[in-house]
């Protein structure tokens, strides 16, 4: 479905306030959608209401208020705030600490909130991490978009879909080793293409690359039979697949290798708001 647009948005708030008047007896003279007296008292009256169902439920509006304001200034392209979904990386001292300790620098936003005193706060999710961290805005500055990158799963154009996709691939090809089979050339090729946009987007080791992901991998795999596997046994052909990494035993996985075969792929997302599609 297509993304709904702002015309189409303000239509759901003007139902929203058509179903509040039917609440009250002796509003039906009031037309809140070609009179701005009846609109604002209306508006009034629905957020006051909004209000006291927060506090009933022990949430904190200004809070919610505050994110709702962001997701609004996102949706109107507003050039002061990062749109959900855009590609960011970190800036200054936050950029130096997270290179020294090997982490990734860029991301995409997957939510915000835009307080009334106080920075403007942002959730990005950076690769290998299941949860969006929050960053101020001054930490932050617009990165290089990632780029359009053809799979056999189709055109992958942002780092989150990009790195779901890899792991599901790397995923398929961990339970092909497991169950003795030959993984599918579509599989090897699309994550030799994947892992390497990440590790270019990223400016990353491609090691530390594969290391970040091998956790999302290995969760989605059978664990070890301890009984069969010793504490010093080498790696599985299952995680040296799952890794990408160049085998180092030439016995093993000479028939997965593939680097002879290697082939060149508004919400919110996620954590982040429920996708403003309709």
């Amino acid at each position: 479905m297509a993304e709904a647009r702002a015309e189409e948005f303000a239509e759901f708030g003007a139902a929203a306030l058509d179903s509040f008047q039917t609440l009250f007896e002796g509003t039906d003279d009031l037309d809140h959608r070609n009179n701005d007296t009846d609109a604002r008292e209306l508006l009034g009256d629905l957020l006051i209401d909004l209000m006291h169902y927060a506090e009933h439920r022990g949430l904190e509006f200004n809070d919610i208020f505050a994110q709702a304001h962001g997701y609004y200034l996102s949706e109107q392209k507003s050039p002061d705030v990062f749109a959900i979904g855009s590609a960011v990386q970190l800036d200054g001292p936050a950029a130096d600490e997270a290179i020294l300790l090997g982490q990734p620098t860029r991301g995409s936003v997957t939510g915000l909130l835009v307080p009334h005193d106080g920075p403007t706060e942002y959730h990005v999710r950076f690769l290998g991490e299941t949860r969006s961290r929050t960053i101020i805005a001054a930490d932050l500055e617009s990165a290089p978009p990632f780029p359009a990158t053809p799979t056999a799963q189709g055109v992958i154009n942002n780092p989150l879909q990009a790195e779901e996709t890899l792991v599901e691939t790397m995923t398929r090809i961990g339970r092909a080793d497991i169950d003795g089979l030959q993984p599918r050339q579509d599989d090897l090729n699309d994550r030799h293409v994947l892992l390497d946009a990440l590790v270019a987007w990223n400016g990353m080791d491609r090691y530390n690359v594969s290391d970040l992901l091998l956790a999302e991998v290995e969760s989605h795999l059978p664990a070890p039979n301890p009984q069969n596997e010793a504490p010093s046994q080498p790696l599985s052909p299952a995680q040296i697949a799952a890794q990408d990494f160049p085998i180092p035993l030439d016995k093993e996985l000479t028939e997965h290798h593939p680097e002879s075969q290697a082939t060149s792929r508004p919400a919110v997302p996620p954590d982040s708001r429920h996708n403003r599609h309709r």
